[in-house]
């Protein structure tokens, strides 16, 4: 699982059992509505040619592909198309200016912010800016007021954030940063009687998305596949739709009376993987799936072939089939096409998808 080590390793309880399984149940939406996204073989950039290795996450805006690059020296690419050039920001490690895991980029409006849950801020990309030599960008600590945030999107001034929330499934952090408002239950989950705490653990690899206009959040889960759909009013949120793909493979557990490492949450080796990015439109949601499992797939659970499109009241739209592995899908209002972050044997390149 190299690509989902630092969720493991850091978040210590996404453990995965080697014992015996019920039949993987993908979800029918995988069969419906079908049809094929074909790219034009001379649209690919290939990545590796020009020394961005292993990207995991991308997201496009104008002649800028911006990535986030987990296994290199500094944690973002930024490849401008017009001149070939490649700069890099955030040198991985632990400080002031530097990261240390990533699992998402978000792009709003100008800006592409991505949250480092290994020092609990929002790291944000100004991208009128971002080529200038000796730009840094803006990294903003939610850790205050003793939250545990694992995932972080900005909407205007305030920053809607999940984590290990026992009151309540979305935290709404005022621009001060001194004022927290916690809303919506947590999602049906695949056993009664859970307390919020591990309710939070369960849902806690997600992927956000803000309709432009800012008023609806939508939010992806990739351990198992729930699609949460959310109207956002002032520093409250309330829940419009939740879609679960697929019964989830997991094992809760009862805290050992024995010292050391303690996994709460532990997916099984058939669990099916759910949703590896979104990108977002004014009228549609588009969610790259995986339906893949460990026991399957190995390390390549956080890509997938399959992009379903929803409306903003999570209306199913149709299913999309690729040819080919992608870890990562970025939404051009301008083209109306899809740029994907593709992976084959070692190379990787964003193709473009037309709709």
């Amino acid at each position: 699982m190299k690509h989902l080590s630092y969720l493991f390793i850091i978040l210590f309880f996404a453990a995965c059992q080697a014992v015996p399984e019920n039949t993987e149940e993908i979800t029918p939406l995988v069969h419906t509505k079908a049809s094929e996204l074909f790219h034009a073989q001379t649209d690919n950039i290939t990545l590796n040619d020009i020394g961005i290795l292993n990207p995991s996450k991308m997201v496009h805006k104008d002649s800028l592909f911006i990535l986030l690059t987990p296994h290199s020296s500094h944690c973002f690419a930024i490849y401008n198309q017009a001149d070939g050039k490649v700069c890099r920001l955030v040198p991985a490690g632990k400080g002031d200016s530097k990261g240390l895991f990533f699992l998402n980029l978000h792009l709003n409006g100008n800006t592409v912010s991505s949250f480092d849950f290994g020092q609990g801020r929002l790291v944000e990309i100004d991208l009128t800016r971002c080529t200038r030599l000796g730009y840094q960008p803006t990294f903003t600590d939610l850790t205050g007021n003793g939250k545990k945030p694992l995932g972080a999107i900005r909407n205007g001034n305030t920053i809607i954030s999940t984590g290990i929330y026992p009151d309540g499934r979305y935290c709404v952090t005022a621009s001060t940063g001194n004022h927290d408002t916690y809303s919506v239950p947590y999602p049906q989950c695949a056993a009664s009687g859970l307390n919020d705490t591990l309710k939070s653990i369960f849902y806690a690899s997600n992927s956000l998305a803000l309709h432009p206009a800012g008023n609806r959040l939508a939010c992806a889960n990739l351990q198992y596949g729930c699609l949460d759909l959310c109207n956002i009013e002032g520093e409250r949120l309330s829940r419009l739709q939740e879609i679960h793909l697929n019964r989830p493979g997991v094992l809760f557990r009862k805290r050992p009376t024995v010292k050391g490492l303690w996994h709460p949450v532990a997916y099984t080796r058939n669990n099916l993987f759910g949703f590896c990015d979104l990108s977002v439109s004014d009228s549609c949601i588009y969610a790259l799936y995986s339906g893949r499992s460990i026991r399957n797939h190995s390390g390549n659970v956080d890509k997938g072939r399959i992009i379903f499109a929803f409306d903003w009241n999570g209306t199913h739209l149709r299913t999309y089939h690729l040819s080919v592995d992608c870890s990562s899908i970025s939404y051009d209002a301008s083209t109306n096409s899809l740029y994907a972050l593709s992976h084959h044997e070692e190379k990787s390149e964003i193709i473009t998808l037309t709709l």
